[in-house]
């Protein structure tokens, strides 16, 4: 008896010192980080987070350098997983994210290219264990075992991208509005050593944010970026000022300029699906790159859920409001310059 009286005056007392309030706030918090409130973004709007993922799949974990097993600031850092948190709350049919880091495989990178596997990150630490890295490049059977890699990740989330630009297409009422697609990166100017005390500062310091278009790309004859130069300067001066920043601190093709996804879903002479599919309609593709430290601690790659809360909601406005931009009037526009610009020239 004297035990249910105790327990009962104590769950009198903390029913005192509680109030409701702090009960109320503190259930708030749980369902928002748990189940985030959905973002709605108009229709024809899709955006990822290639690297947006740190995951790795367990069975890789022994064959990881001594340093990425026992540092997961290193592992953190080795993706952009703080653009995973950007899309928060931003519905799964319109947001994409691999499962798994570039750890096995680095999605915006062709299946050609030299560093589709990396085996040093950027601060020169070794990635993966020697015997492994040997398996992957100079064993006979290391095109088998870099397949396996590539079918954890790289291969499916593909496929997603693809399903989803398919999916978005159908439900378009008006396909004469391209798809506006958008792949979210971020960098530091802080370069990480295997212990805090060995990092660097970069020497050439990261601008806020970086926009590219693949302007060395070629679309359709004589047509180069996966976007039109009037959409990315709309978008950059609308994310300026949804940022509160500086025009000047949005860059445009400056240090990047665009990675493979934004070429291969951004380019349809490279996609032939996605071109029988889309048919006449446009996707307009561009890359971001946010400077991480904007809402992270570098050094500890913590997040600051406040100012990420800043970026996100300054995103989320600039994606609804260029989607919705007039741009048949803005392409006869770009056309009419463009033809004055080749006329100057013969001139």
């Amino acid at each position: 008896m004297k035990a249910l009286k105790t327990a009962r005056n104590v769950i009198l007392n903390l029913g005192k010192r509680i109030k409701p309030q702090q009960i109320f706030s503190a259930t708030r918090n749980f369902f928002r980080k748990f189940f985030p409130p959905l973002t709605s973004l108009p229709e024809n709007v899709l955006v990822a987070a290639s690297h947006g993922s740190a995951r790795f799949p367990l069975k890789l974990f022994r064959y990881l350098s001594l340093y990425y097993q026992i540092s997961p600031r290193l592992l953190l850092n080795f993706s952009d997983y703080g653009t995973k948190s950007l899309l928060e709350g931003i519905p799964d049919p319109q947001k994409a994210i691999p499962r798994y880091g570039r750890i096995v495989g680095d999605p915006n990178r062709d299946l050609k290219q030299d560093d589709l596997i990396r085996f040093e990150d950027f601060g020169g630490n070794k990635i993966f264990r020697e015997k492994f890295e040997r398996r992957l490049t100079t064993s006979w059977i290391r095109f088998i075992w870099r397949r396996k890699l590539l079918n954890y990740s790289y291969r499916p989330y593909y496929r997603d991208v693809h399903k989803k630009i398919e999916a978005i297409s159908e439900k378009m009422e008006d396909k004469r509005n391209p798809i506006i697609f958008v792949d979210v990166h971020d960098i530091g100017n802080r370069i990480l050593g295997q212990r805090s005390k060995d990092d660097i500062q970069r020497k050439t310091k990261i601008p806020k944010v970086i926009i590219s278009n693949a302007p060395d790309e070629e679309t359709e004859e004589g047509v180069l970026g996966t976007a039109p130069e009037y959409f990315v300067k709309e978008f950059a001066e609308t994310l300026a000022e949804n940022l509160e920043i500086s025009p000047q601190e949005v860059k445009i093709n400056h240090l990047y300029k665009g990675g493979n996804i934004i070429r291969y879903f951004g380019n349809l002479h490279r996609n032939p699906r996605l071109k029988r599919v889309l048919k006449e309609q446009k996707i307009f593709a561009i890359q971001i790159e946010f400077n991480r430290s904007w809402y992270l601690d570098e050094k500890t790659q913590r997040i600051y859920k406040q100012q990420m809360r800043f970026v996100r909601n300054g995103l989320i406005r600039t994606l609804k409001h260029v989607s919705k931009m007039n741009f048949w009037g803005s392409e006869e526009n770009e056309e009419e310059e463009r033809e004055g610009k080749e006329s100057a020239k013969e001139e």
